[in-house]
């Protein structure tokens, strides 16, 4: 018997090395066929539903924006195409579009949304989505040209826990503009408006709300099998994009007056009676309002003033902040800003010069004072 001496990590059989590249070629190409779109003549189709592994509850169902295939016509003329799944029974699936007809090059984007049903059995599954290209005569099919799939693994577990987030605006009220999305492990599971209770799997969660299309406010958590969780997301409804404060001066440097320039964003809704503040503290110490309007609309509004102490200018900083407010609630805080305020350069040469020449006098004096004493030795 022939004894084959191998060190660790090398294989030293006959003929291994020919086997060992073809299995590195072969696996290239299975990562390939998952990476790239799936194609079969006229049609491929791309999307994100194989890229994720599906985890349910029983009970629950998962559906959004991140949950796609897109099917493409490769085809130089006009052809149907119908959507068709595979799965087991008590797992439902849903499509946004289950036929359409696509000209050359255009492409139809479908969501998928998937439920265990509540009898569902625990354990791993696999779900497939055809996407079915048939030739037609005007709108009647006549024949099956090609097919291409995505697949997806799908996980349903017995366990469950129930979460119930919820949008905040300031006065402690459901923002119910609000877009509440949940996501979980990279991809969307559910959204809502306002709130959103949903039955889900037990694990690490981050929420987020969004008002027209900008996020607002996000927050992470764990919760546990069995436990029914509420989570609350304060929204930041109104904000300072912009805020600053611009001291106006003359040729001198005497400053005239500060020019402050606001723009509020509101993204939650049209807020009756509101107002803007200003309060001034440091050199100065005054709190009044300098804008009010029976209705703060909808996205932005610029606010402009002209600030000038009531007892005039002192040096030292001035630091400014402003807030809008409806009612008695606080919407938003501006940034602070600051102003310095010194005396122009010439009044402070007219300051220095005459100490100056009282120095220069009492030096001189000093001098000649030292010269008569050394003349009397």
């Amino acid at each position: 018997m022939r004894h084959i001496k191998a060190k660790a990590g090398v294989s030293n059989i006959p003929g291994d090395k020919p086997v060992r590249v073809l299995a590195i070629l072969f696996l290239f190409l299975v990562a390939l066929i998952v990476a790239v779109p799936a194609c079969s003549g006229g049609v491929a189709i791309s999307g994100s539903f194989y890229a994720h592994d599906y985890v349910l509850a029983q009970g629950e169902e998962i559906s959004s924006k991140d949950i796609y295939i897109v099917a493409f016509n490769k085809e130089d003329k006009r052809v149907r195409v119908d959507m068709e799944y595979e799965s087991p029974e008590f797992i439902e699936v849903n499509l946004s579009s289950k036929g359409c007809f696509l000209n050359p090059d255009e492409y139809k984007r479908v969501y998928i949304s998937l439920k265990a049903r509540e009898d569902a059995v625990p354990g791993n599954y696999t779900v497939k989505v055809f996407a079915i290209i048939k030739e037609v005569r005007g709108d009647l099919p006549i024949k099956v040209l090609t097919s291409a799939a995505q697949e997806a693994n799908v996980t349903v577990t017995g366990e469950y826990a129930v979460v119930d987030v919820v949008a905040i605006d300031p006065v402690k009220n459901i923002a119910s503009t609000a877009i509440v999305r949940l996501f979980r492990s990279g991809y969307e599971v559910a959204s809502a408006k306002g709130e959103l209770k949903k039955r889900v799997v037990p694990g690490t969660y981050t929420a987020k709300a969004y008002l027209l299309g900008e996020e607002i406010a996000s927050k992470e958590f764990d919760v546990a099998a069995y436990e029914e969780k509420r989570i609350e997301l304060p929204i930041r409804a109104v904000y300072f994009e912009t805020f600053d404060a611009l001291p106006a001066k003359d040729e001198s440097g005497r400053i005239g007056y500060v020019y402050l320039v606001a723009v509020i964003k509101n993204l939650y809704k049209d807020l009756p009676n509101v107002s803007v503040s200003l309060e001034v503290s440091g050199a100065s110490s005054e709190n009044f309002t300098i804008y009010s309007s029976p209705l703060l609309p909808l996205n932005r509004t610029e606010i402009k003033y002209n600030y000038i102490p009531k007892e005039g200018w002192k040096n030292g900083k001035y630091v400014f902040t402003e807030k809008v407010i409806a009612g008695d609630t606080i919407y938003a805080v501006s940034p602070v800003k600051t102003v310095e305020v010194r005396p122009p350069i010439r009044e402070s040469l007219l300051l220095v010069l005459p100490i100056a020449v009282v120095i220069a006098v009492i030096i001189i004096l000093y001098q000649k004072k030292r010269k008569r004493k050394r003349n009397k030795k």
